[in-house]
């Protein structure tokens, strides 16, 4: 966003997908508790509670007994930087200045997104008076569990 809003001559198209233009009170409890979870080191309370917030219930459901195995798989490998990358996503705020972009612009939801929340993309949407595209029963993961996301992304910026 801030590309676009600060070299627009460098965008000639831009999908902004399960994303938020300014913080919200459902973004940043999710991330300050991820960033006290990996603090303390309670690593595979954080990884269940990050996959339970990304994908769909459906996922959820059929992958919960895999969970275990990802918190001894998927933990941050340097906790000091997670924790520098989870603060950054709170220091996002580029609504009032969205009516600089100049470019289409194309933003996908999920309408169970625990993370930013399914407003969030259509508050964005509103903003840029743009196209939105909003996933059903997917979250914040819906990049990786619609099977027709890069598809749709494909088709807006090649058309």
């Amino acid at each position: 966003q801030y590309l676009a809003i600060e070299r627009p001559d460098l965008v000639n198209k831009m999908v902004l997908a399960v994303t938020l233009s300014e913080n919200n009170d459902t973004v940043e409890s999710v991330i300050h508790r991820w960033i006290q979870m990996v603090q303390t080191d309670s690593m595979k309370e954080f990884i269940v509670d990050m996959a339970e917030k990304m994908y769909s219930d459906a996922y959820v459901k059929r992958y919960r007994l895999f969970f275990p195995l990802l918190a001894i798989l998927q933990k941050p490998k340097d906790a000091k930087r997670f924790i520098i990358l989870a603060k950054s996503c709170l220091t996002c705020n580029t609504y009032e200045l969205l009516d600089k972009i100049q470019c289409p612009v194309f933003v996908i939801g999920g309408k169970q997104d625990k993370i930013v929340t399914r407003e969030a993309s259509i508050q964005l949407a509103n903003k840029l008076g743009c196209k939105l595209h909003m996933y059903e029963n997917l979250g914040h993961a819906a990049y990786e569990e619609a099977k027709d996301f890069n598809q749709i992304v494909y088709d807006f910026v090649v058309k």
